[in-house]
């Protein structure tokens, strides 16, 4: 787990050794342990910086006046191979190929041993090589090898290119600014602004989607300019004539239900996945952790990690003062059961204070929520736990969420309008005050659901502007794509924007802001095949949500564990607005409206409301702008 910066000179007019210097400190926080640079012009040179463990002969300041065709710069957080041997920016054996590599490769062990028989040498025990040997042996094919989390890029001093790719669900970020001079690439939005070869603007209309869906749709940021790299995307860039070709090289496998498989049969696919899923993520050189809400996602990844690594640690957030929001006492019933190697720690108003700031700038945009993903990697790092395994995925793949169980009526409504005028209004306004037979589409449905505020809403706050972004999901990813039925867009909806956009960005981000690295076995990419190839009459059976899941997980958990209410794993966001935050809110607010660049009037509207998630995106968005935009 690392950080990775990059400069290429498009047109070498530039010296910008400090500034992929700058680029590089900035993502320390990703790679406490080493950092290491490559700058090539008609040959490869590395440099050392100040936190560099391996002392190559000349630091990186000394580099300033050197017109650099490619510069590589890399932070690292040592998971995999302590040893020196793994420094990036790593080569291979022949000096040709470079690469800064940021994730893991859960099964580098099986290509390396494929790779060795094909007569590569490897001077490291680390994934990084892999990667790099792989990429020799077989070029853009070797990612449908790789079972990981990654973005990278390779020099090819033979072909005169570079290579970047990005993992298929997009759990590790890359994000990119290009203009006639230069293409600037980091594992941060912010390592593109400590460039200083960047003018952080805002883009109005992805900060629409983010106060729309809660953050910008990628490919695009908040941020004008600046793009990310779509997940299971990879990218060649030629420096022989400064082209540029994008490819997607996997896709999420929709219409590939088996509806000859029985429901014995679908159990056993899904458990040999899962299983396999966690023991892959729990190979490492580092402390193992797991993070355990007590529902049950979490606590089977738990169980199941334990199993293989007894010595595993299991983390429980609770909240002072708030016993019942919460579900520590069912983490206690699991871990009692199985004799977990438990640890419970409960936040508060005061901590969470301390880290409304930080958790803005880890985000890199505004936040609707206090981010509880930052206190638990806070809890991981004073537990000294490098690594920790997140349940994430089942609801999305399972149809674990509300939304899933009001499918067919929104497909009775679509396809009658006349039901409309019979049924009770009560199941009319089911999303949010929204009428399910206003969506017609099911990507305006699922976009209903997940909104926070509607675009007409928005249009009142935004000072002339006005964005329609009812279609803005299906427009992006589902324009062609086909489905089995109504749950597998659902699923394939969740996993694109939901995880890919939202909770891969927000749970990397918070993890790596306490240089910790997350793992997330029910997203491995083998596994999502397999629920995708399950029929959907096994996820959701006879009115039980996630039934597949839960029927594995019977034989793990107590009665009492599976027959829990749902709760999902937040922060007491409106209890704190209205007591310990609210001096600090209103605070916030009166900033924001001192801008003018919103109606104010909307947002006393917002206040009036109560809607905590609302008001919290208007004191995110202000203290986002005093951190980004200001400076």
């Amino acid at each position: 787990m690392c950080g990775i910066a990059g400069i290429i000179n498009l047109h070498q007019k530039k010296e910008n050794a400090l500034s992929l210097e700058q680029m590089t400190k900035s993502l320390k926080h990703r790679g406490p342990d080493d950092e290491g640079y490559m700058l090539f012009t008609d040959r490869s040179e590395l440099f050392f910086g100040d936190d560099s463990r391996v002392k190559t002969p000349n630091h990186i300041k000394t580099a300033n006046n050197i017109s650099f065709r490619v510069g590589f710069g890399f932070r690292q957080l040592k998971i995999i191979d302590l040893s020196e041997k793994s420094h990036q920016p790593l080569t291979d054996v022949s000096n040709n190929f470079w690469i800064i590599f940021n994730g893991e490769l859960y099964n580098y062990k099986e290509i390396r041993h494929e790779l060795e028989g094909l007569g590569h040498q490897f001077l490291s025990d680390s994934d990084t090589e892999v990667i790099l040997n792989a990429y020799k042996e077989w070029g853009k094919n070797a990612l449908d090898k790789f079972n990981g989390m990654f973005a990278f890029a390779i020099l090819d001093t033979i072909k005169n290119t570079v290579f970047i790719a990005r993992d298929r669900i997009g759990i590790k970020p890359l994000y990119f600014y290009k203009n006639e001079t230069n293409f600037i690439f980091g594992s941060s939005v912010q390592s593109i602004i400590k460039s200083k070869l960047y003018q952080p603007e805002i883009n109005w209309e992805s900060l629409w989607q983010n106060f729309r869906f809660t953050t910008a749709q990628r490919p695009n940021t908040v941020f004008q300019d600046i793009l990310a790299l779509e997940p299971a995307h990879h990218l060649t860039i030629n420096l022989n004539n400064n082209s540029f070709k994008k490819e997607r090289y996997w896709e999420i496998p929709t219409q590939t239900q088996d509806f000859s498989l029985t429901e014995k049969q679908s159990k056993n696919l899904i458990e040999e996945n899962l299983y396999k899923a966690v023991n892959y993520r729990l190979i490492s050189d580092v402390n193992v952790g797991s993070y355990m809400s007590g529902g049950i996602d979490s606590s089977l990844i738990s169980v199941i990690a334990s199993k293989s690594k007894p010595d595993v640690k299991i983390l429980t957030l609770g909240f002072e003062n708030l016993k019942g929001f919460d579900e520590v006492e069912y983490a206690k019933e699991t871990a009692k059961l199985h004799q977990l190697n438990h640890i419970i720690e409960h936040a508060n108003a005061k901590e969470a204070y301390k880290d409304i700031e930080q958790a803005v700038i880890a985000y890199e945009e505004p936040y609707h929520v206090i981010a509880v993903n930052l206190m638990l990697a806070k809890m991981a790092k004073k537990n000294k736990t490098t690594v920790v395994l997140s349940g994430l995925g089942g609801d999305e793949l399972f149809g674990g969420y509300d939304v899933y169980k009001k499918i067919a009526l929104w497909e009775k409504l679509s396809k009658n309008k006349k039901l409309v005028s019979i049924l009770p209004n009560v199941h009319q306004k089911i999303i949010k005050g929204k009428k399910i037979a206003d969506c017609n589409t099911l990507g305006e449905y699922y976009s209903h659901y997940y909104t926070n505020f509607y675009d007409n809403e928005i249009e009142n706050l935004f000072l002339d502007k006005k964005y329609n972004t009812n279609s803005t999901l299906e427009n992006l990813y589902a324009s062609n794509k086909n489905f089995s039925d109504t749950f597998e867009a659902m699923s394939f909806y969740n996993l694109t924007s939901y995880i890919g956009n939202h909770q891969m960005r927000a749970l990397d981000a918070t993890t790596m802001a306490h240089s910790i690295e997350g793992r997330f076995p029910l997203l491995d990419h083998n596994f999502i095949e397999a629920s995708f190839k399950i029929p959907t009459k096994y996820k959701i059976k006879d009115n039980t949500q996630k039934y597949l899941l839960k029927e594995i997980a019977k034989k793990h958990l107590s009665k009492k564990v599976m027959e829990m209410p749902k709760k999902g794993l937040s922060t007491p966001l409106k209890s704190w607005i209205e007591t310990d935050l609210k001096e600090f809110v209103f605070d916030t607010l009166n900033q924001l409206k001192n801008r003018n660049i919103f109606n104010t009037k909307a947002i006393k509207d917002i206040v009036k409301s109560n809607n905590e998630t609302k008001i919290w995106q208007l004191v995110s968005t202000e203290i986002w702008l005093q951190n980004f935009i200001d400076k």
